[in-house]
């Protein structure tokens, strides 16, 4: 999992490197991680979460990452705007269960342009339970794909260069 405070990845790749192990790029990234413990009414007749209730969770991380870059999901409504899911995908690897603490940690890996996609890991301590990405695009309340209001650009943009600024120190 992607520790929050590091806000780089590191990816090696062999085709006309240099280096022995090859070259190194840096992956700048928005990121965060939510906490939740599970419900009891989250639970299906076999104990364990049942497999739609990944999603809420997926979107409680989701709009934390927006109003940590200053982007309350809120506002975005109140400003007209609306950001539909248009796909969603979930890996279920092991259960979570009543009582457990996850967490979900969300990542925005690249700056969006007319779609946005985030990915998400939920665990439970160390153990990997599920993986996923959500895609959305941006509505008007007449229900139009519109570009992404100014706004949203430059809040985004800033983030993502604050990212690759901490990343370089």
């Amino acid at each position: 999992m992607v520790d929050a405070a590091d806000l780089k990845s590191v990816a090696f790749g062999r085709a006309g490197s240099s280096p022995a192990f090859g070259t190194i790029k840096l992956t700048i990234m928005l990121q965060t991680t939510a906490q939740i413990r599970v419900r009891f009414s989250e639970t299906d007749a076999m104990g364990v979460v049942y497999h739609a209730n990944y999603l809420p969770w997926c979107e409680v991380a989701r709009t934390q990452l927006l109003a940590e870059v200053g982007l309350p999901y809120v506002e975005l409504q109140a400003s007209g705007f609306l950001l539909p899911v248009l796909e969603a995908n979930l890996k279920y690897r092991s259960p979570a269960r009543y009582d457990d603490l996850i967490s979900v940690h969300a990542v925005m890996k690249e700056m969006p342009r007319v779609r946005i996609r985030i990915d998400y890991e939920i665990s439970r301590g160390n153990e990997l339970l599920v993986t996923g990405y959500t895609q959305h695009a941006f509505m008007n309340r007449e229900g139009q794909a519109i570009k992404p209001p100014a706004f949203f650009t430059e809040k985004l943009q800033a983030a993502f260069t604050k990212a690759s600024e901490a990343q370089t120190r």
